[in-house]
């Protein structure tokens, strides 16, 4: 069980946040870390797991709702693909494209993977809104 989030003040984890309030995943939030330091998760047992793309991923599994990480392997994998995928939009040379690829595949469905809002869905919008 995750005691605590931790994180600098000025770069919270916007995406682990808001998947952890969608899957009903209780956090402690502690904002004290010094700037550049990577968003952790610290658990009960002291163990602590750091970066955003494992906290969203470790929600996931975690998630009392839905499909959050998938319903199978093939699902969790594509959800892997697209929390991988935000990354480029930190590129400012690469931004249009990822949006204009984002963009295209998002003309024929609500979600990335599958009919449900998972990590991947908020992962993007994270990444949009200049929070990776």
């Amino acid at each position: 069980m995750v005691n605590k989030l931790v994180f600098a003040v000025v770069n919270p984890p916007l995406s682990v946040i808001a998947a952890a309030t969608v899957a009903g995943v209780a956090l402690s939030i502690d904002s004290s870390l010094p700037s550049g330091s990577a968003p952790s998760f610290i658990f009960s047992s002291g163990y602590k797991s750091m970066w955003t793309s494992v906290l969203l991923r470790y929600i996931g599994r975690v998630a009392n709702s839905g499909n959050f990480y998938g319903k199978d392997s093939f699902e969790s994998g594509k959800i892997d693909e697209w929390v991988d995928y935000t990354q480029i939009f930190t590129s400012w040379s690469d931004f249009e494209t990822a949006c204009a690829y984002v963009d295209s595949y998002l003309l024929k469905r609500t979600f990335l993977v599958a009919q449900d809002v998972s990590i991947a869905d908020i992962a993007l919008w994270s990444a949009l809104a200049g929070n990776v």
